[in-house]
């Protein structure tokens, strides 16, 4: 295949997984149980690999054609239509098809969605198929799997805002059908359809959007659809739109973005998405759906590149503040998380916040005339994406590495019994049917007996956090100068930039908190005791995304911030020179202002944050136990800390603020309110109206039929001379009424 036929074959991207549907769903109800299908079909989790590995493949080569221009292919029309103009006498014809659009967006986002649903597709065969309680219907799971990889990937190679929304619905539907997938569970029943009704809330300002942005450029649309991007980002045609407008179309999309993303006040369903399968969770909250709020928003660049100077500002403040408000607000309740994927699922909201407010500095630079700051801002944005994705993947998928060994230990504990050494100073929590695995309580020590685990979550934690060199460190800091760089032009920016800068101190002790209660001190419960690494399959994605955290540095070095910020050009630069002008620009700006904010930025994570969570949740190993040495300097630290610390949180524990940070801010009590007002209330009235008016027309239809029907073999007598005389008359009538007409 030659690089310009590559484009034209893309659409086998989202195709293939689209057509592995029905494959595993069939092939699942037929062979489901036999001994093939569970031990070397993984009960469809081959299947889905093979094809998830044909799409990575197909990416990397698209991406790598494409990695420099921008590209487009019309895969196939659907059908062409055709109508006469009565005022002008001219044929007017549109065509409607699929196409495939590329650019640096696209080739960052195909990357992340193509790698990383790989990856959890390995993930999911040590996970799922090891696991009692997912026994002999995994083909449904890898059947769903597969359907949202299919979405995602459509979603980012669309050519246009109506099939970016037909992939966007697809991932809408097969998140209800994952976050439900132990459906007998009504917690997961309920976060299901939480999920998809919060969601849908979202969708339909998404649509009022779609439609008003229809409106304004189909007179421009000629042949093609009104929404293609050929069209929408046609600075000609951006610049003849009505610019108020605009900006409630967009503004109306961004309300879409809000509920996929889980941004403020749409965010409560993203919690409860953990109710799925882990990998289901690390394959929402990292490599699809979360990210398809952020592409949307991303993918509105051009319109306030090319749009009036300063038309666009207002949404791109709102957007910056929304971010703000997120980043602090989730950080906040991560506080008194113990549910570890919990903490791990505010800390997506929070950094998902930091790439809206950085998208929201971007779009407001580029609105207002400032094309180099704007690109740098957008460029550190893409790049957090892509730095936030890799690492959220890998702590995710380590969380569920430690559940999943809990689970395995739990009922190792409760159903073959120990030695009497180690039950003298423990709990009987393996007697305990409702032993909770995913609780922090009951972990701890964990680093000496998960050692790739642990050095998985303890690097993707540090990405997070932003510690100087790792992963997120360099798009962190640069979505932090970015917003202050707004605000000090625009006075109103000061709230999100300020909002974010204190968001980096509350990442730091969440994120440390996490991972001393989890692998530090000494095991809280005789379960913990007996976890170890043991399943295949798993550590593989856990090896492979640890490097890739440990990579972000080459590729700042290469200015892959620069790079993602120029949607249609850009290079990359040699990393011996890349990198030297990163570590002078981080650490030694010539700038004063954006010197001294990026030293409090670091102060605040790395030094503030994890410090109190040390003194808090620090503890040593027991003795005989040794971490890596990567992770021991810092057990014996937080020991260190946390003996010498005085520090007393039984107040703030037990203030009225945590109380109600454990009760999520009481956003979900306005949730279930709401749904019970509105959604039952509404179910209610149609009930009513189903009852009185829908059967009550149905009842008096059926009710004139039987009458007439009993009327009628009233008539029906059996006599032959009865039907001679009833066919005589009415033909005697049908004569008198031709004569009459004649």
């Amino acid at each position: 295949m030659s690089g310009s036929e590559i484009i034209d074959y893309a659409v086998l991207i989202p195709l293939l997984p689209f057509l592995a549907f029905p494959v595993i769903l069939f092939l699942g109800r037929i062979f489901n149980g036999t001994p093939t299908w569970v031990k070397n079909v993984k009960e469809g989790g081959i299947i889905a690999l093979t094809v998830m590995g044909a799409s990575l493949i197909l990416a990397l080569s698209l991406i790598r054609e494409h990695m420099n221009k921008v590209g487009a292919a019309d895969v196939f029309t659907w059908f062409e239509s055709s109508w006469w103009n009565s005022e002008t006498g001219a044929i007017t014809t549109k065509a409607f098809g699929f196409g495939i659009y590329i650019d640096h967006l696209t080739v960052m986002l195909l990357f992340v969605a193509a790698f990383l649903c790989f990856l959890i597709n390995i993930f999911s065969i040590g996970y799922m198929n090891t696991d009692p309680i997912n026994d002999n219907r995994n083909h449904r799971f890898y059947a769903e799997f597969v359907l949202f990889c299919s979405g995602m990937l459509g979603m980012v190679l669309a050519d246009s805002f109506l099939w970016l929304f037909i992939f966007w619905e697809l991932m809408g539907l097969c998140s209800y059908l994952l976050i439900g997938f132990y459906y007998e569970r009504p917690s997961a029943a309920y976060a299901a359809k939480k999920a998809f009704l919060t969601t849908r809330v979202g969708d339909v300002f998404l649509v009022i959007g779609l439609v008003i942005l229809w409106n304004l450029f189909e007179p421009y649309a000629g042949t093609q659809g009104a929404l293609s991007y050929a069209v929408v980002f046609d600075p000609e045609n951006i610049a003849k739109v009505d610019s108020g407008a605009l900006q409630l179309a967009l503004g109306m999309m961004f309300i879409g973005a809000v509920g996929k993303s889980a941004q403020f006040p749409l965010h409560v369903w993203l919690p409860d998405a953990m109710e799925g399968p882990t990998p289901v969770s690390a394959l929402i909250h990292a490599a699809t759906m979360v990210n398809a709020g952020l592409y949307i928003v991303a993918r509105m660049f051009p319109f306030f590149s090319h749009a009036d100077m300063g038309a666009l500002s207002t949404l791109a403040i709102i957007i910056a503040i929304i971010g703000g408000i997120t980043a602090v607000m989730a950080a906040l309740i991560a506080f008194v998380q113990m549910d570890l994927k919990k903490v791990l699922a505010y800390s997506t909201m929070s950094q998902l916040a930091y790439i809206f407010t950085g998208l929201g500095s971007a779009l407001w630079l580029a609105n207002n005339g400032y094309d180099d700051l704007a690109a740098f801002a957008m460029g550190a944005s893409l790049f957090h994406l892509f730095n936030h994705a890799m690492a959220k993947g890998m702590l995710f998928m380590a969380s569920g590495s430690v559940i999943h060994e809990m689970h395995h230990a739990h009922h190792e504990v409760a159903h073959h019994g120990h030695d009497d050494d180690h039950h003298d100073d423990h709990h009987e929590d393996h007697h305990d049917d409702h032993f909770d695995a995913q609780s922090m309580e009951n972990m701890g020590g964990l680093a000496s007996r998960m050692p790739i685990t642990a050095t998985a979550m303890f690097v993707g934690s540090m990405s997070i956090i932003g510690i100087p060199l790792i992963g997120g460190f360099w798009s962190k800091e640069g979505i932090i100068a970015s917003a202050w760089k707004v605000a000090l032009k625009e006075p109103i920016f000061l709230l999100p930039a300020m909002l974010i800068l204190i968001g980096a101190g509350m990442t730091g002790f969440y994120m440390s908190r996490m991972w001393f209660m989890t692998f530090a001190g000494k095991p809280k419960t005789e379960v913990a005791e007996h976890v170890h690494e043991q399943t295949p399959w798993i550590p593989i994605p856990l090896v492979v995304l640890t490097f890739m955290t440990m990579a972000a540095i080459i590729f700042a070095g290469m200015h892959a911030g620069k790079w993602l910020g120029d949607f249609e050009s850009g290079h990359y630069t040699s990393f011996v020179d890349g990198i030297g002008y990163e570590m002078g620009h981080v650490f030694m700006n010539p700038d004063p202002f954006l010197l001294v904010l990026t030293y409090v930025a670091i102060g605040l994570s790395l030094v503030l944050g994890p410090s109190f969570a040390m003194a808090l949740y620090g503890g040593s190993l027991d003795k005989g136990q040794k971490a890596k040495p990567w992770m021991q300097w810092a057990i014996d630290l937080s020991a260190k800390i946390n003996k010498g610390s005085s520090f007393d949180n039984s107040a703030w524990a037990n203030s009225s603020l945590a109380n109600s940070l454990h009760k999520r801010l009481h956003f979900d009590d306005i949730y279930d309110a709401a749904m019970m007002k509105i959604v039952v209330g509404f179910a209610n009235l149609s009930a009513i109206f189903d009852s009185r008016f829908i059967d009550g027309v149905i009842k008096t239809i059926e009710s004139t039929s039987q009458q007439a029907s009993r009327r009628l073999r009233a008539l029906t007598t059996g006599s032959a001379r009865d039907y001679i005389m009833m066919t005589t008359l009415g033909t005697l009538v049908i004569f008198m009424l031709l004569w009459g007409v004649a």
